[in-house]
This record gives C-alpha cells, structure tokens and sequence, in this order.
C-alpha cells in the first residue's frame, strides 16, 4: 500500500512536471509570439513613418512646382509687360517722328508760300 501511494505520488508528481513543462512550453511560444507581434507593429510603424515621409515629400514637390509654376507665370505678366512697354514706346516714338514730319512739311509750305506770290497778286515783277 505504501508502494502504491509512492506509485500515485510519483505518478502525480510525473504529471505534475509535465503540465509545468507544458506551461512553461506556452509560456514561451506566447512570448515568442508576443516579440514577433511587436516586431510586426514596429515594421507596420516603420512603413507608416517612410509612406508618410514620401507622401510629405510629394507634398513638398508639390508646392515647389506651384511655386514654380506661380513663379513662371509671374515671370510671362513681367515680359508680356515689358513687350507692352516697348510696344507704347515705339508707337509714342512714331507718333513723335510723324508729328515732326508734319512739322516740318508745315514749316516747308510756309516757307515756299513766302517766295511764291499768292496767285491773287499776279506774277511778280
């Protein structure tokens, strides 16, 4: 009887170590997999930060090209202005030519009227 209370206690001991075994076997795949699901959140928070840096990136290439953009455009207002300018002067410049072209043909009739007699008074003598 003694041999069969030795035997039970063994054997619950033998159980006893195989369910603490057991647990200790989960204890370490639960960890196991605890480290590999921390390592996936931070390869998922990596790829968040590198798709949010691109994404800022686009943004800043974005607004770069606008500003470019604005820039050109910009530019065309100030050379279409300049072209105007050019464009005002050169018609200022012509109408200043014609004005003293008419100035002068003014300035010629009234000296050829000095030295021709008016048809009124009849040949000179």
């Amino acid at each position: 009887m003694v041999r069969d209370n030795r035997a039970d206690a063994d054997r619950r001991s033998d159980r006893l170590d195989a369910r603490q075994e057991s647990l200790k076997r989960r204890e370490t795949e639960l960890s196991r997999r605890e480290r590999v699901a921390d390592e996936r959140d931070r390869v998922a928070d990596e790829r968040d930060r590198i798709a949010n840096d691109r994404e800022q990136a686009a943004d800043d290439r974005e607004v770069r090209a606008d500003q470019r953009e604005g820039a050109t455009e910009q530019r065309e207002r100030e050379r279409q202005h300049r072209v105007d300018d050019r464009a005002e002067r050169g018609q200022a410049a012509a109408k200043r030519e014609d004005a003293e072209i008419r100035r002068a043909v003014a300035e010629t009739r009234r000296r050829l009227e000095k030295l021709s007699p008016s048809p009124d008074e009849g040949p000179a003598t």
